[in-house]
């Protein structure tokens, strides 16, 4: 057993909202010092973070980005079971250095190092959208709320 699987725990992060209140995610981490913590899995609803991120906690699931991982978080939602397309999309991400994090009936959640480049992700990323009717992707961490590039890449 590694140091990081005895040292990991989650933590709840507001994920959305709902009638006015908080909704929740529960996300992998573990504690670097005081009250920040590394992301382990790119989480699935959770915006502007993915794996190896370095997240301080501010309170009632709110948080701030300390450190980057230099990791894309990419989200696939279907109006279907998606399990019996999954691996085609895993082994295509595969050869982008990327890996599932997370899985449910109708989505998905990725990390896909930056290095692998934009246009290499959009372009696995669209074929998969083209053949498989009713599936949508999004960046979980490249825009901000007003679909603005956070930029974070670039520096």
């Amino acid at each position: 057993m590694t140091l990081s699987a005895l040292n990991e725990q989650h933590v709840l992060l507001v994920a959305d909202e709902n009638d006015g209140h908080p909704v929740y995610e529960p996300v992998h981490v573990v504690p670097v010092r005081g009250n920040v913590y590394r992301v382990l899995f790119t989480p699935g609803l959770v915006y502007d973070i993915a794996a190896d991120d370095e997240i301080e906690l501010l309170g009632d699931g709110r948080f701030k980005v300390v450190l980057r991982g230099q990791n894309l978080a990419v989200r696939v939602f279907s109006q279907l079971p998606i399990a019996e397309w999954s691996g085609l999309l895993e082994r295509e991400v595969g050869s982008l250095c990327g890996r599932l994090d997370g899985q449910v009936e109708q989505g998905l959640a990725f990390t896909i190092p930056v290095r692998a480049g934009f246009k290499a992700v959009e372009a696995v990323f669209n074929r998969f959208i083209e053949a498989h009717p009713g599936c949508t992707w999004e960046y979980g961490n490249v825009y901000d709320e007003d679909d603005r590039p956070l930029g974070w890449w670039s520096s």
